[in-house]
């Protein structure tokens, strides 16, 4: 999956400040308070991978111990895992149920395309086969 204009969707916890940017009518000296974040933002980042995590919260997905990009959902009917890189999602699991699930709960926070089967990721080639 990925989240298009990821970096917008996060909410600013601190107050920031820039000056307004070309084209916008605003007396000499004004600046604009944020209230979300923009790309190029050093908190866009930050913060929206908070807003990623209180989303995947929702659907019952827990961050893994072990990687803060890795999140977990484990049900007696199996797991799901998600791993995230800046706005590109990888989705799998046991599941196929839950994973629309998850899938649905992102389409109704952020705007998404759903990339397909994986065949690359990070630079990895991934071959699917049907044994696994």
């Amino acid at each position: 999956m990925d989240v298009k204009n990821a970096f917008l969707h996060g909410d600013l916890n601190e107050e920031v400040y820039m000056h307004p940017p070309p084209g916008v009518d605003a007396p000499s000296g004004y600046v604009c308070r944020l209230r979300r974040a923009l790309y190029g933002l050093k908190q866009a980042p930050r913060a929206w991978f908070e807003r990623f995590v209180s989303v995947i919260k929702v659907a019952g997905v827990k961050p893994s111990d072990h990687d803060p990009a890795l999140f977990i959902h484990l049900s007696s009917r199996g797991r799901t895992l998600l791993l995230l890189y800046v706005d590109d999602i990888l989705i799998t699991g046991d599941v196929v149920e839950h994973i629309s699930l998850v899938k649905q709960q992102f389409g109704k926070h952020f705007q998404m395309s759903d990339l397909g089967p994986q065949r690359y990721f990070l630079g990895i080639e991934v071959k699917q086969c049907a044994n696994g």
